[in-house]
């Protein structure tokens, strides 16, 4: 490969206490919760809107909000308060019989957008981060970020990484794994769509939609197709409410693309052929799903929904071992309780699902030792692969972005590095917003049949 070498006068176009990068559930979370604590906060993402995959990628519906068996609520503080707010405008439905929250992305955009407004945060879209700069000591000077005006940088006192892809952790050279540790295969990606003309009565009816999850009954059909070579890959399928919660129409998980998301060829390619494909699986759903006959499609994500990429490697990792033993942390910041769910690496329709009982996660998982002014929160924490297979979600992504938030607000009244934290004092501000962060409250919870 080429080298060119580049350099340019960049201007500062903003400093700030912290700047969260990343707009979707962890971040919007994340900024909220530490603007909540008089710190200045920015926000920037790179689309024209907030909602990261539940909007750009039409991803649904959110998993997360209750323990998948137990269905009792591990889901609180602000991000449960957000879902309470989209449900008051008719954008979501927070109790039904499956526990799976769907929802209209239109309402999220609006409630979140006028929450991070309310609170003080400045939001900044069309604003990609691309690299960073570095001082002496191995801490973020800035983020060098791509605007309309062209290159500018952004200065904070702390930043948090809510990028999905960890794309500012990896510029400031955080370690990570790429993919499964084992052989760096990745989970693949789904284009997203949405369907109008859908007899949602019809397949209440026929598939149990809201407490089977899985069209069984479309997935033989699909699985005999695909045997005869007449579709391509695909998973699931889910033809349920997701993404979506009007009578007549429907979310569809079920288009499946294999690559890498940080490579940009790899990205282009695979957005490309999920779109091609979502149509040849249409037409056969069309023809051969008698409650699908009259239905078309009305959009699909501006963005492939991302499952895998980056990994971290932080001062601390949540494993499988201490989910199943209960492990008690002392700097917990949520709660997981969604299933071990790992779609197939290999190119098949096979998904792994494994029921776990609920389990804490600890800061530790999304801060550094080596670069002491960075957080990160979401789908890119330190966890073996089946940890990660469960905390993916996007519920668990906004319970942990509210930890990280309150963490770096933290550190910056007390000008400390988040490894300096005292964790107790994390644990009861996260409590007194109404965050669920230790296995106490949710075993309670269960014996009360539930938090509501």
């Amino acid at each position: 490969m080429k080298h060119l070498e580049f350099h340019q006068d960049i201007p500062i176009i903003a400093e700030t206490q912290i700047l969260v990068i990343g707009a979707g559930p962890a971040g919007i979370c994340a900024a909220i919760a530490a603007a909540d604590e008089g710190v200045q906060v920015m926000l920037i993402d790179q689309n024209g809107f907030c909602g990261g995959m539940a909007s750009a990628g039409l991803v649904g519906p959110i998993l997360g909000v209750y323990h998948w068996e137990s269905k009792a609520r591990i889901l609180g503080g602000i991000p449960y308060r957000l879902l309470r707010s989209m449900e008051l405008e008719g954008g979501a439905e927070l109790e039904n019989p499956g526990m799976l929250v769907p929802f209209d992305p239109e309402v999220l955009k609006h409630v979140c957008e006028r929450i991070l407004v309310s609170a003080g945060v400045i939001v900044r879209y069309h604003t990609k981060a691309v690299s960073v700069t570095m001082d002496e000591a191995n801490r973020i000077s800035a983020v060098i970020v791509g605007t309309g005006s062209g290159l500018g940088a952004i200065q904070a006192a702390m930043y948090i990484d809510c990028t999905g892809d960890g794309l500012v952790a990896a510029q400031a050279g955080a370690s990570f794994t790429l993919g499964r540790e084992s052989d760096h295969a990745m989970m693949p990606m789904t284009t997203v769509y949405r369907l109008g003309g859908v007899d949602t009565a019809d397949i209440a009816r026929t598939e149990n939609v809201l407490t089977g999850y899985v069209n069984i009954g479309v997935r033989h059909k699909l699985a005999a197709a695909l045997d005869e070579t007449l579709i391509p890959p695909f998973g699931g399928p889910w033809i349920m409410r997701g993404s979506t919660m009007r009578p007549g129409e429907a979310f569809v998980n079920m288009v499946r693309q294999w690559g890498d998301p940080t490579d940009w060829q790899d990205i282009s390619r695979v957005e490309i052929a999920g779109r091609n494909d979502m149509f040849i699986l249409h037409d056969y759903l069309r023809r051969h799903v008698d409650w699908l006959a009259d239905s078309f499609i009305m959009d699909s994500g501006a963005s492939i929904g991302i499952r895998d990429s980056r990994h971290f490697h932080c001062v601390a990792r949540l494993t499988l071992e201490g989910c199943e033993t209960s492990r008690h942390y002392p700097d917990s910041i949520a709660i997981g309780g969604h299933i071990l769910d790992i779609h197939a690496t290999d190119g098949s329709h096979n998904q792994t699902r494994t029921t776990l009982p609920a389990y804490e996660i600890p800061l530790s998982s999304c801060i550094f030792s080596e670069i002491p002014n960075l957080l990160i929160a979401g789908r890119m924490l330190d966890a073996d692969y089946g940890m990660f297979a469960s905390s993916r979600v996007m519920g668990t992504c906004m319970a942990i972005g509210e930890g990280v938030g309150l963490a770096a607000a933290m550190c910056v009244k007390q000008r400390i590095a988040a490894t300096q934290l005292v964790f107790s004092d994390l644990s009861s501000g996260l409590k007194t917003k109404g965050a669920i962060v230790d296995l106490a409250s949710v075993r309670a919870a269960e014996r009360e049949g539930g938090i509501r």
